[in-house]
């Protein structure tokens, strides 16, 4: 059996809820591609889908053992890490790499997770070039400071020139971290209007963040009405059942965002809240 036929006879195991079966299969596979830290970081993703963080680290370590010089595996690599929440480890290859765009958005995002946001700024600060993601980032790491006023008013830039779930949500996020929450209603009600699965979205996203998880919940779903695989409608749904408890729900949503993005932060963000 090679790689890609263990990988889906895993696959197989995790979607018919079969993890004790799995678990064994997936380090079975790591143990025979310690040298290949792309298939071991499909086995880290793996272990954490199926709520195995005794293994994690383990898998981790040899990924950090076989760090290759060519320069593209090793961003691969990084991405991965910074997916799966291995910030430490993805920062530590980050430090020797030669500075470009991609490298600092990545140091960015390293920066954020590990609550060193002034050293966000400066890294996205040194990019030549800013896309919609790196903006957003910035407005995060603006409101994580407290400065509210530059992150919603960058927020509304970013909203000036763009309709998509993603700007809509960092102004969202921007403006209930800011205490005003009555404009952030105010935003997502008149998204919410043109009855698309974006505007959908938004208002569950709304809720959920004001604690809201059974709101969150039932907006995600007349989302996913529209569309059956919107990203943030799915991670909302998945955050909401969690923290109503509903674990294997929660789970099923994360394993629907996999399915479209494979390696999604947004599963782990899902499965981080499952405690069982």
């Amino acid at each position: 059996m090679d790689n890609n036929e263990a990988l889906e006879a895993i696959r197989k195991e995790i979607k018919e809820g079969k993890n004790e079966i799995a678990g064994p299969m997936i380090m079975d596979l790591a143990s025979k591609n310690q040298d290949d830290p792309m298939t071991l970081l499909t086995c880290a993703s793996m272990l954490l889908t199926i709520g195995d963080r005794t293994n994690f680290p383990s898998i981790i370590s040899v990924i950090m053992g076989h760090v290759p010089e060519d320069a593209d595996t090793k961003y691969q690599i990084v991405q991965g890490l910074i997916s799966l929440g291995a910030l430490k480890d993805a920062g530590k290859i980050l430090a020797d790499m030669e500075p470009s765009d991609k490298i600092h958005r990545a140091r960015a995002a390293v920066f954020h997770g590990t609550d060193r946001f002034e050293d966000a700024l400066a890294a996205l600060g040194a990019m030549t070039v800013q896309e919609e993601v790196d903006r957003v980032l910035k407005v995060q790491a603006l409101g994580a400071l407290g400065k509210h006023d530059k992150a919603i008013a960058l927020a509304k830039e970013i909203l000036s020139g763009s309709t998509t779930y993603r700007a809509g949500r960092c102004y969202i996020s921007a403006l209930v971290l800011a205490g005003r929450e009555k404009e952030a209603a105010k935003y997502a009600k008149e998204r919410m209007k043109d009855k698309s699965a974006d505007g959908y979205a938004l208002m569950a996203f709304y809720q959920w963040l004001n604690g809201n998880s059974t709101a969150g919940g039932a907006f995600s779903s007349k989302a996913l009405k529209i569309e059956n695989k919107h990203l943030g409608a799915l991670e909302t749904i998945g955050l909401s059942f969690a923290d109503k408890g509903s674990f294997w729900e929660a789970k099923i949503a994360a394993g629907a965002i996999n399915e479209i993005e494979p390696g999604s932060p947004a599963v782990f963000r899902i499965l981080a809240l499952c405690k069982d």
